[in-house]
């Protein structure tokens, strides 16, 4: 398998799930300004999305996306949990993919002041909110993180970065990622930590 990521992307998800299941894959940078890999090949001949996560695998092919690269990690890695935690897992990317990733395009892109004044506080409701859905539980699912948890946390690292409000339950949420072998050693291999 081969993850194309870029450090701190949102690909930051799967590649953590991807050393969480001990999965063997390849990695390649890809520099999403110039939408090129590291090696200099240009990114849209491979994934004409040219966005990451990408990932190259022995039976589908090349797959993007995060709700079906995260749970297809989670799959080959046998991580997924079943039963009702497997749709609750899959809910939780949605919410994360639509409601929080969504909402940091204007600052993610160049936007006017108050378009990204806006989308601060809008982010901070939907955190807020997310804190509220974890019903006080310690992870999103179950009693463990899973690949929402994964993607969740990113953009936990997003709204440092911004300086989005976060409620005291994200912040020890975020820590407490923060602590988990998986992503100490992803984090170092993109040059995040």
């Amino acid at each position: 398998m081969k993850l194309y990521f870029s450090p701190g992307a949102c690909s930051l998800a799967s590649h953590i799930a991807l050393i969480d299941e001990e999965i063997e894959h390849e990695t390649v940078k890809v520099d999403l300004g110039e939408h090129k890999t590291e090696d200099g090949k240009d990114f849209y001949s491979i994934s004409p999305r040219g966005y990451v996560p990408a990932i190259e695998t022995d039976e589908l092919g090349l797959l993007t996306e995060n709700p079906a690269v995260l749970a297809y990690i989670a799959d080959k890695g046998n991580a997924a949990p079943g039963g009702t935690d497997r749709y609750k897992m899959l809910e939780w990317i949605g919410f994360v993919g639509t409601e929080i990733h969504g909402g940091y395009g204007p600052l993610f892109g160049g936007d006017t002041d108050d378009r990204r004044a806006k989308a601060k506080n809008q982010l901070a409701e939907k955190y807020r909110f997310a804190a509220e859905l974890m019903e006080g539980g310690d992870w999103l699912v179950g009693d463990g993180p899973t690949v929402a948890d994964n993607y969740l946390f990113v953009t936990l690292l997003w709204a440092d970065k911004f300086g989005i409000e976060l409620p005291e339950k994200l912040k020890e949420y975020r820590q407490r990622n923060m602590q988990r072998e998986a992503v100490k050693r992803v984090m170092a291999d993109e040059g995040l930590g």
